[in-house]
Formats: structure tokens, C-alpha cells, sequence
């Protein structure tokens, strides 16, 4: 599979998930901005995030699924954090409704890709669980 071909397969996700254009991105140089970028290095692809000229991430593989999976995760995250935002629950973790909502997108993609969204947040969880007293008192600080 080739940049090319990582490019369309990515695009016809995102228009599966009919995903807003702002947050349908793929590219093949550095964009400085946070926004990753995929090389391909000897046969590896190379998922790279950087920002003001740092590079702040690398991911390699040979696998151009995995490609693919990382740019949709991506995709279906920003989609989902801004559903969460203009569907906020007052006094409620906001996380509740993101995960939930990447994972429903997710899958409709791939079930194998929405498990391991969920393996994922299941993992965070576990660590850092939902906190909705926190929240509640977020919003009494906030001034109205």
C-alpha cells in the first residue's frame, strides 16, 4: 500500500462518518501545527506530530492498516469532542459522553477498531476514572 493509497482509504472513511472537512486531514510533510503527518521511510510508515519545527511523536510500522487506524482514531476523536461540547451534560464528566461517542464512530468503521478504542479508554479509566463531583464543582466556580 502506498501514501497514495493510505491517502484514499482514509478519505473514504471520512466521508463513511460524513466527517466535517475541518476535521478531515492527511499529510505528507510536517505542518508544525500539532497536526501528524505520514512518512514512508524504507518501507515503514512513520505517523509524526509536530509543532513549531518539535517533532513530538513518532509511530512506526509496516503495517499500512495500523496507518490508517491512527489518522481515523484521530478523526473520530476531534468529531467526537466536538459533539461533546454542543451537547454538554451539566455537572457530568465530560469524558463520558467523548468516549462514547468515539466509540460509536469508531465502529462504524471497524468493530475490531471500536474495541480497541474501548480497550483504550478502559485503560484510562482505570486510572484516572470519571469525576463528576469535579465537574459539579467546575461549574459552580464558573461565573454565569
Amino acid at each position: 500500500m502506498t501514501l497514495r493509497s493510505i491517502n484514499n482509504r482514509y478519505h473514504a472513511i471520512a466521508q463513511k462518518l460524513a466527517a466535517p472537512a475541518k476535521h478531515v486531514r492527511f499529510f505528507t510533510t510536517p505542518q508544525h501545527d500539532g497536526s501528524p503527518h505520514i512518512e514512508c521511510i524504507g518501507g515503514e510508515f512513520h505517523y509524526v506530530v509536530t509543532e513549531r519545527g518539535s517533532e513530538y511523536e513518532r509511530r512506526r510500522t509496516s503495517d499500512p492498516e495500523e496507518v490508517v487506524f491512527w489518522l481515523v482514531s484521530d478523526l473520530t476523536w476531534a468529531m467526537a469532542l466536538e459533539w461533546e461540547v454542543q451537547h454538554r451534560i451539566e455537572g457530568e464528566d465530560c469524558r463520558r459522553q467523548m468516549f462514547r461517542k468515539d466509540i460509536d464512530l469508531m465502529s462504524t468503521v471497524s468493530e475490531v477498531w471500536s474495541a480497541r478504542k474501548r480497550q483504550k479508554y478502559e485503560q484510562i479509566l482505570s486510572e484516572h476514572p470519571f469525576d463528576d463531583q469535579k465537574a459539579n464543582k467546575r461549574m459552580q466556580q464558573t461565573p454565569r
